[in-house]
């Protein structure tokens, strides 16, 4: 019981799968759901990658310039500015030398996912000036920047050890190799192919308690 309480596997069951506070089984979830959770957080990390490098060339390309954030012709939302001074910050206190390079990469998955959204007119700014890196896309910026949000969610439940065993983990994984396929189908399929512990944890979740199974206490 206090194992299942200081690692607080309660809270990753399913409780309809336990027979009671202390069953054991909670423990099987809690160990399932971090397997899980760090399956779903690589094909995650891949799609902030991909996300970030080509959102990023297109931009610089486009302004002419490296730190493209810095451009007077560019019209950034205050929380987008707020989380570029963060990552300045953080990286200062770090002793990293303030390259765009560097800025760019402590930029989370929630940056490049705003950049897309409406912002301050970004579908002029930011949209039109990357779209043509998203050859894999067809539809309009809305939809794509829909799918993202919702990714961008279970990015932060992962991050906050928030339980997603709950969640359509099979449509999710889709949705993100669909996502990383805008970019380049190439590296969604490399994505999908390297992934073989996810679809596995998928087929294997635990199962319900013996004893809830024979109506015991």
């Amino acid at each position: 019981m206090d194992l299942i309480r200081m690692l607080d596997a309660r809270r990753y069951a399913d409780l309809r799968a336990l027979c009671s506070a202390s069953c054991r089984q909670s423990l099987e979830w809690s160990d399932w759901e971090t397997a899980v959770s760090k399956a779903m957080y690589e094909a995650l990390r891949h799609l902030e990658n991909i996300y970030r490098c080509t959102i990023s060339a297109r931009l610089s390309t486009y302004y002419g310039q490296e730190d493209w954030w810095n451009t007077p012709r560019l019209r950034l939302t205050y929380s987008t500015e707020k989380k570029i001074e963060d990552a300045k910050d953080k990286l200062s206190r770090a002793s990293v030398p303030l390259t765009p390079m560097a800025v760019q990469r402590e930029m989370t998955l929630g940056f490049w996912v705003a950049l897309m959204g409406r912002g301050a007119d970004y579908e002029t700014q930011v949209w039109r000036p990357v779209s043509a890196g998203f050859p894999g896309y067809q539809g309009r910026r809305a939809p794509l920047h829909a799918r993202l949000d919702h990714l961008r969610v279970l990015r932060n439940k992962v991050a906050h050890q928030d339980r997603i065993g709950g969640r359509d983990l099979a449509a999710d994984r889709s949705s993100v190799l669909t996502a990383i396929g805008y970019v380049s189908e190439a590296v969604a399929r490399r994505v999908d192919a390297a992934d073989t512990a996810l679809p596995a944890l998928l087929s294997n979740r635990p199962t319900v308690c013996a004893q809830r199974k024979g109506g015991g206490a």
